[in-house]
């Protein structure tokens, strides 16, 4: 017997796709352009929370490394994501980040097991 996705006791939801999709994006600075680097994701991040299908972006600064960044993107679709990543917001970020990295990003894109956020 096979385990639902997710593992024991999580049930798919019903329908085409997961809940919701999750992006998270690890950018390392290159060093000396840790501010750089910072300006251009938060406005990333503010430009992308507008755009259809995003619930949510955050950006965070790893603990203790102050040259790592991670966002983390919540969108209600696949279809979202692909719209999103072809889009402006996703272009120019791209191209303003790339001279600031100290190695190339890593995307990773997770299908989500709840939308709902505790409060």
């Amino acid at each position: 017997m096979t385990e639902p996705a997710g593992g024991p006791g999580v049930t798919p939801r019903a329908g085409d796709g997961p809940e919701v999709c999750v992006v998270i994006g690890e950018f390392t600075a290159a060093p000396g352009r840790e501010q750089d680097l910072g300006g251009v994701l938060a406005r990333y991040a503010v430009l992308t929370r507008g755009e259809p299908g995003c619930r949510n972006v955050d950006l965070a600064l790893v603990t203790g490394e102050p040259r790592r960044f991670v966002v983390v993107e919540k969108w209600a679709d696949h279809d979202s994501v692909r719209s999103h990543l072809d889009g402006s917001a996703a272009l120019r970020m791209a191209a303003d980040a790339r001279a600031l990295l100290a190695e190339p990003p890593r995307l990773t894109l997770c299908d989500g097991i709840s939308a709902h956020d505790l409060t």
